[in-house]
């Protein structure tokens, strides 16, 4: 799939070329060959001037891609910051679980035998642990779930994100050497 660049160098040539057919149709016909040259050059015209029309609505229609992409872009770095915060959530109970496991395998004394209360506790924790690292194992999944997700999106809409990205910020470092922001690194 050719990159806007490649498409707008393509229209730039293409119009060329269609001013140079209009400067050469407006001599006069010296002769029958002339003639023929004449009409073969206006043919010519026409066909590039609908290339031309053709190229514009592509364009149109990859211009009216982009807010789709960049919307989700977004979406997708909402999620994996939404994720992140769930992770760390989790991060954080699990560190005060076993925090609290500690306290209650100190208080535990290995030669006594074990009493209801401290078996109970010690069910409780262990059902945290199990919880804990099912819930691990669950956001993992999620976030592979996700990022298979954004690829079939992406290949069935045969986007490709490395080459908007690319642009995007090609697009940004050139505005910024036009209004002077880089002015600075040169």
């Amino acid at each position: 799939m050719p990159n806007i660049s490649e498409i707008i160098e393509e229209i730039k040539q293409k119009i060329k070329l269609g001013k140079k057919t209009e400067e050469s149709s407006e001599h006069e016909p010296d002769d029958e060959f002339s003639f023929t040259l004449e009409e073969e050059a206006v043919n010519e015209s026409e066909d590039l001037f609908a290339a031309n029309e053709e190229l514009l609505a592509k364009i149109g229609e990859l211009e009216s891609k982009f807010p789709k992409i960049e919307m989700m872009v977004t979406n997708l770095r909402k999620e994996n910051e939404n994720l992140r915060g769930d992770i760390q959530n989790i991060n954080e109970n699990f560190q005060d679980m076993m925090a609290l496991y500690e306290v209650v395998s100190n208080q535990i004394n290995p030669f006594i035998g074990i009493s209801k209360i401290t078996a109970t506790s010690m069910e409780k924790v262990e059902m945290m642990e199990n919880e804990s690292r099912n819930l691990k194992k669950r956001v993992e999944e999620l976030q592979n779930d996700v990022v298979i997700l954004a690829n079939v999106y992406l290949n069935t809409h045969q986007i490709d994100l490395d080459g908007v990205i690319n642009e995007v910020l090609a697009e940004e470092e050139f505005s910024k050497a036009i209004s002077g922001e880089d002015s600075d690194d040169w």
